[in-house]
């Protein structure tokens, strides 16, 4: 079987905008102060410590600047992360992550609403970020649910048995490749490194070993560049990672007691995205909801995503059965 309309805007969402409003509406009433209280001294107190004391002076509109970047930021994250949610739900189930931008926006624009004053405005952050979390939490209960079912298009994957056990009957190599390489993936790997490595260049002359560092993470963040490849043989069911091909999890075909599809939440069952484990077993997968279930003989269990389920669950099901038989 092969998934369609993977892409969050390829269908209409199933998590309601408007639970973002408290983090909408508070980022406006920091636009509304802003405009009201104009112009602002050049140098005022920006930054307090623990004790509630100023502790570093700056100019007023980098810290608007930041704040409003941030909070844009943070409100189309959690749109994302909440449409994900929202499409991995399998009943309807209290969302804390859709408090994220509430509560981070809420934080910084309280803050930034007593700029200029010499103490920290405690009550600007209680009103504003309380008032976001309480809205917040009353809009996330009263949402809608809505059932979302992949758009699935039926492929003869039964078809590929026969071809298989020939193969295997007949001592054919025999070598079958699956891969799940996002999009995100691809930008993660290419266009941070890049920001980073000019990064460094720039620090060089200042900072030698901040731009060392620099280097070092951009190396780091190229090593997911490919995905992850599954590659299936007679012998063993293989997970590569990344551009160098990390081997990250080798099954002997001999070793596997039990193969089907299995549905699933990433944010829920797992966490996120990647290699995960949780008290079940371990998972390896970059996006979707549906992966196919390895049961070993000794117990253990082991989730692998697939852009293609169906498909790859036929394959490493005829292989160890086949490899037994012949």
């Amino acid at each position: 079987m092969e998934n369609k309309g993977r892409g969050i805007m390829r269908t209409r969402l199933l998590h309601p905008w408007w639970t973002h409003l408290p983090a909408i509406a508070a980022l406006v009433v920091l636009i509304i102060y802003i405009a009201a209280n104009s112009p602002f001294p050049n140098n005022v107190p920006v930054h307090f410590n623990y004790g509630g004391e100023v502790d570093k002076y700056g100019s007023p509109w980098l810290v608007f600047g930041l704040v409003i970047g941030l909070s844009v930021f943070f409100i189309l994250l959690s749109s994302f992360l909440d449409e994900l949610w929202a499409r991995q739900e399998k009943k309807k189930t209290f969302n804390g992550l859709s408090l994220l931008d509430d509560v981070v926006v809420g934080v910084m624009v309280g803050t930034s609403l007593g700029v200029g004053s010499a103490a920290f405005p405690w009550n600007y952050l209680g009103l504003v970020c309380g008032s976001a979390v309480v809205l917040a939490i009353i809009l996330e209960i009263i949402r809608p649910y809505h059932i979302y079912r992949d758009n699935m298009v039926e492929q003869e994957a039964e078809a590929l048995k026969p071809e298989i056990v020939r193969r295997l009957k007949e001592n054919v190599p025999f070598v079958f490749w699956d891969s799940q390489n996002p999009f995100y993936i691809t930008l993660l790997s290419t266009l941070l490194p890049v920001v980073l490595l000019a990064s460094a260049v720039v620090s060089w002359f200042s900072e030698p070993w901040a731009s060392l560092v620099l280097v070092i993470v951009a190396l780091l963040l190229v090593m997911p560049y490919g995905g992850l490849r599954v590659i299936v043989t007679k012998q063993n069911i293989t997970i590569r990672f990344g551009i160098l091909g990390f081997k990250v999890l080798r099954l002997a075909t001999e070793e596997i007691a039990a193969v089907e599809t299995h549905q699933f939440s990433p944010l829920r069952d797992f966490g996120g995205y990647g290699i995960r484990f949780n008290r079940e077993m371990a998972a390896y997968y970059l996006r979707g909801t549906r992966g196919v279930k390895i049961t070993t003989v000794r117990g253990k269990k082991y989730l692998i995503g697939s852009d293609n389920t169906e498909r790859l669950a036929v394959v490493i099901s005829a292989v160890t059965q086949g490899s037994r038989a012949y």
